[in-house]
């Protein structure tokens, strides 16, 4: 007779197998690379322990690819950018916002705006087409105390503005009205301001010639965000012996950002002046309006430049993640496909023949004559 403890044994022992025989069942249900051919009636015989494991990687593989594209499409979609060139024709923009000041000496850097040393006259041009061309000049007036609030905190201790804004139109050459902005930079003559009373001409020459004239446009800081600063500055250097001239092009840049179908559905444009270049003229003091010693005109480029923008899809992530799990499941299956069957044929020679010696029951029944239907 058997033991209380060998009959324990004898007792469980099915019951391990049986267990570890579920186990292996349920952990094949998770593997990918499975020989299906094999019958249903043979569960957990088509899986190998190598393919299990593959099946498990890919799957870790697949969460982590997905969670580091689904991570940098939402904080870092960098979009694919094109640019493209159009002629300004007659398109019209209000002009931006300037500021204007001037600095006796660099190293202190404290402005100074005084007209008994200097004055400032900003005027609205126009030029139509045609043979002969007429010109008009509108003055927009000068504001000598204003706070432009655009402007970051710094040594300069006043400003002067326009008092009126102007419009900036269309191209010098093919536009039927060009318009633009003149300012004008002159030095205190007496008679022309009945309330101003000048400096000695031997002053004016001296703070002149060690100063700095500084004109500050306004740029759009939202259009390409806090990475671009929010103004242009630009300095000159009045001279006493002849007039300089800079004709300052503002370009319009327009931007297009298509959606991304995940922070936004519909197509995002803005569209800002921005500084583009600048030319130099110098000419001799005209008789009359000696006290001229710099001009500046503020217009628009003959082009403007169009930016498109095309961040990418949460179609196309998805679609990379399909991608990429096509490729491995393809390549890996093909492998485990050949593996898993000959693993499954060297451990179980008969189910490789299976089908061959079976027989239909018509056959049976015209070789065996003892069979009684």
């Amino acid at each position: 007779m058997l033991s209380n403890e060998q009959d324990n044994t004898a007792f469980l022992a099915p019951n391990v197998h049986q267990e570890k025989r579920n186990l292996c069942t349920k952990l094949s249900l998770f593997d990918v690379f499975a020989f299906v051919p094999v019958p249903v009636f043979s569960p957990g015989k088509h899986s190998s322990f190598r393919s299990l494991c593959f099946s498990i990687i890919l799957f870790f593989v697949m969460v982590i690819y997905a969670i580091t594209t689904l991570y940098g499409f939402i904080h870092n979609n960098v979009p694919k950018t094109s640019q493209q060139n159009h002629s300004i024709d007659n398109k019209s923009f209000d002009m931006p916002e300037i500021a204007m000041t001037f600095i006796p000496d660099m190293s202190y850097g404290v402005s100074v705006v005084d007209k008994s040393y200097y004055s400032v006259s900003i005027s609205q041009g126009v030029l139509y087409k045609g043979l002969y061309k007429k010109r008009e000049e509108e003055i927009l007036g000068t504001n000598y105390k204003c706070e432009p609030d655009w402007l970051p905190k710094m040594n300069f201790s006043s400003f002067l503005c326009p008092e009126k804004m102007g419009v900036l139109e269309g191209n010098l050459f093919t536009s039927d009205e060009f318009k633009f902005i003149k300012v004008d930079f002159l030095t205190c003559k007496n008679g022309t301001d009945p309330n101003v009373v000048c400096q000695s001409q031997e002053t004016i020459n001296k703070i002149l010639s060690q100063g700095r004239f500084f004109l500050f446009i306004n740029h759009d800081d939202d259009f390409y965000g806090s990475e671009v600063s929010g103004f242009k500055a630009l300095f000159y250097h009045p001279h006493l012996d002849y007039n300089q001239k800079y004709e300052i092009y503002l370009e319009n840049k327009i931007s297009k950002k298509d959606p991304d179908y995940f922070h936004s559905f519909k197509s995002q444009k803005k569209t800002a002046l921005f500084y583009k270049k600048e030319k130099t003229y110098f000419s001799s003091l005209v008789p009359g309006q000696e006290n001229v010693l710099l001009t500046v005109w503020l217009r628009l480029n003959e082009e403007e430049s169009q930016q498109n923008l095309q961040p990418s899809t949460i179609m196309e992530v998805l679609g990379h993640w399909g991608a990429l799990w096509s490729v491995l499941l393809t390549t890996l299956g093909l492998y485990f496909w050949k593996f898993n069957r000959n693993s499954f044929y060297k451990k179980n020679p008969n189910w490789e023949n299976f089908g061959t010696f079976t027989k239909t029951k018509k056959d049976i029944y015209q070789n065996d004559t003892s069979m009684v239907l």
